[in-house]
């Protein structure tokens, strides 16, 4: 799952929404499952495709935000197929500055500009079939006016009829004059996976810190399916300590919530992410997109909101 918002880059900008999250639930009866909410409100950003039998399907809508005027968003919902690979709605000005709106097939898109997973802004990210996230009192993430977005849906239909999946994002205003700070977020990659062919306890694991002081609120990883274990271990810039998260199951990592209590991380302090594989075919995997490569990353959301902020990898290896 790669997450959070990164601030569209321009100096002038302010911060932008970065909510991470993590797996799908779907509705066949036809009833809409999450109405868009009055646009005095909030907004919709909502996206559907058609997937055929067996096959994996991995498409991008390219729109601008129906926003005209900056949005202070403090709540979100979602909703999408129980068995979504992954959908992320991305703020690519910065990335793909001339990318019109319209639907593509992604790997064009991640082709033709390729520092979109670098330079995207991660507006919002799911894997969960239902997701709501509420930061605390005051905090928001604010949304630019007409921002131009991309909506990915990453979907494998191993049925033998073909399928819909669906995602639909609710977002609401804030009151301007309620706000205290806002949010910055950011994902930490290892892009150097290797699982050997045969492979029965390969563990990538990688070790970052923070460059300043920030309070995290969320925090989640994101996998493929070779994976069995996730887990997230403090670091304090020379040995690992606590373990403050685990998932064993690669399609919903659960969404760890701190917006009771923010986990504070102070500068040179941060984590380590081990990722844990067992690789039954006869090839070696390494990163990548498809849902027969691998993944292996840790998504922070936290406070304050500034984009210079973040985790930087001071150690990667294997055991």
């Amino acid at each position: 799952m790669r997450v959070a918002w990164q601030m569209l880059g321009v100096r002038a900008m302010r911060s932008v929404l970065v909510l991470l999250v993590v797996s799908g639930c779907s509705s066949s009866s036809g009833e809409d499952v999450l109405p868009a909410p009055d646009p005095r409100d909030g907004i919709q950003v909502a996206y559907a495709i058609e997937v055929a039998p067996g096959a994996e399907a991995w498409k991008c809508n390219v729109l601008d935000l129906p926003t005209d005027k900056w949005m202070s968003v403090n709540h979100v919902e979602s909703v999408q197929n129980a068995s979504m690979h992954h959908m992320d709605l991305i703020a690519i000005a910065l990335a793909a500055p001339d990318l019109p709106p319209g639907e593509y097939d992604c790997a064009d898109v991640y082709a033709q500009y390729p520092r979109l997973m670098d330079d995207g802004i991660i507006v919002y990210a799911s894997q969960q079939a239902t997701q709501q996230i509420t930061l605390p009192a005051g905090t928001v993430a604010e949304l630019l006016p007409k921002m131009r977005v991309m909506h990915e849906i990453h979907f494998v239909n191993p049925t033998e009829e073909p399928l819909q999946a669906f995602s639909k994002i609710n977002a609401y205003k804030y009151p301007d004059d309620k706000v205290t700070q806002q949010i910055w977020g950011g994902a930490v990659r290892d892009l150097d996976i290797r699982i050997p062919a045969g492979a029965n306890a390969h563990v990538e694991w990688t070790r970052c810190v923070m460059n300043e002081d920030v309070d995290v609120l969320f925090l989640s990883t994101h996998t493929h399916q070779l994976a069995r274990r996730a887990e997230i271990r403090l670091f304090d810039g020379t040995a690992t300590g606590e373990r403050i998260y685990v998932n064993d199951d690669w399609h919903a990592p659960p969404l760890q919530d701190y917006t009771a209590s923010p986990l504070h991380v102070p500068a040179g302090h941060g984590f380590e992410l081990s990722c844990h594989y067992t690789n039954h075919s006869d090839r070696e995997v390494r990163w990548g997109f498809a849902a027969d490569d691998e993944m292996c990353q840790i998504a922070l959301v936290f406070t304050p909101g500034e984009t210079k902020r973040k985790c930087e990898i001071v150690e990667q290896g294997v055991r």
